[in-house]
């Protein structure tokens, strides 16, 4: 659960904002962009990498 008490969930293990198996901290996100027609064309543009992420 983020600090507004929502519950976003991301799998985006290597960004600051995640935290546990699934959960995102960010107080807002941002995600992109205005044209995507498909899941695949989105993007999160809150993602952050954290200093210590894994690759795998």
């Amino acid at each position: 659960m983020n600090k507004n008490g929502n519950q976003i969930k991301c799998e985006a293990k290597n960004c600051i904002h995640h935290e546990g198996k699934d959960t995102c901290t960010a107080n807002c996100i941002q995600v992109g962009t205005y044209n995507a027609c498909a899941c695949g064309e989105t993007v999160c543009s809150t993602f952050e990498l954290n200093q210590n992420a894994v690759n795998g």
